[in-house]
């Protein structure tokens, strides 16, 4: 696969991204972004916050941060994360500004990931990648969201056949932990009343670590933070295989956004694939179940041969036999 500087999905899609690596400390990262001058000098509290208000102000100013230079609202943000089972100081999450489906944002994506190369970051099997989707794509219409939640439920073992294939090529050994598949934890029949239920109880507990994770979510505030993601168990700081894990999310979500999209067949799926899976205790029988349903799956979403061509390089393991040669 090569990195891609456009994809086929909407720039009318806000999205972020979440990288966990797993051999750094924050200090270490302070030290190098320092050194190779990547590293802004810092402005003053004052001034952030009149440039991007209060709470992103201290999420900057209190966080640590790099920024690009051209672009200077685009700050990286990096905070610990509790990665590395051996030694509980090492751990950082890497956290994106606002991106769109921009040259300039995936350019700065990549840039990214090749500096974490660059420093011999590594990426173990407590490390995982999160997909933000911003509030402002539903413009605060429950149905839309729905659609997509829908969309999601019934395709939900393409999301972790995917994962499975990347960086590590099995389900790790923490995925239930991290990445809880969602029609495991509906209380009810499929309908909007049992979505509002699983996002209400989601969004307000910390352990909840579920495939769609709503903390932070808003339908009344569109600006940063306002998001939902969608937890990928597989780590990576592979820039292709992240570059799948966004192409396939916001696609989807530009599909169950559009007038394509049926209510009333996916209605009918989800309560059968509701029953059908609620004996599904193990990801690797998610898993299993992903190829009925990936040829489906890829036809909706991409119109394109080089973005089918893409899934199916990593779906296949190919870009992993490729990565060990």
């Amino acid at each position: 696969m090569e990195y891609r500087e456009h994809l086929n999905f909407s720039k009318e899609l806000p999205f972020g991204v979440e990288i966990e690596i797993s051999n750094k400390t924050l200090n270490d990262l302070d030290a190098i972004l320092k050194e190779k001058q990547i590293l802004e000098n810092r402005k003053t509290y004052i001034e952030l916050e009149k440039q991007f208000g209060k709470k992103r102000a201290e999420e900057i100013y209190y966080k640590g941060h790099f920024a690009f230079r051209n672009k200077k609202e685009a700050y990286w943000l990096y905070q610990y994360e509790d990665t590395n089972e051996e030694n509980k100081n090492l751990g950082v999450e890497i956290i994106s500004p606002i991106l769109h489906n921009e040259k300039q944002d995936l350019k700065n994506l990549k840039m990214v990931l090749k500096f974490l190369q660059s420093i011999h970051a590594e990426v173990n099997e407590s490390c995982g990648v999160h997909i933000h989707m911003g509030a402002s794509s539903f413009q605060g219409d429950l149905k839309k969201l729905y659609h997509f939640f829908l969309f999601y439920l019934y395709f939900e073992p393409v999301f972790y056949k995917l994962s499975a294939m990347g960086n590590f090529g099995h389900v790790r050994e923490y995925a239930y932990a991290f990445a809880n598949p969602v029609v495991l934890n509906l209380k009810g029949l499929v309908n909007p009343k049992t979505m509002e239920t699983y996002i209400k109880e989601n969004a307000s507990s910390i352990h909840k670590e579920n495939g769609l994770h709503f903390k932070g979510f808003s339908f009344t505030n569109f600006g940063y933070g306002s998001s939902f993601e969608v937890r990928i168990f597989n780590g990576t700081i592979n820039e292709c295989i992240i570059e799948n894990y966004i192409n396939v999310t916001l696609s989807s979500l530009a599909y169950a956004l559009s007038n394509s999209f049926k209510e009333e067949i996916y209605q009918k799926r989800c309560d059968h694939v509701l029953n059908v899976r609620k004996n599904w205790h193990t990801f690797e029988k998610f898993v299993a179940g992903a190829d009925a349903l990936v040829d489906e799956f890829v036809n909706t979403i991409f119109k394109y041969s080089i973005d089918k061509d893409s899934f199916f390089e990593q779906y296949k393991g190919l870009c992993l036999q490729k990565s060990t040669k």
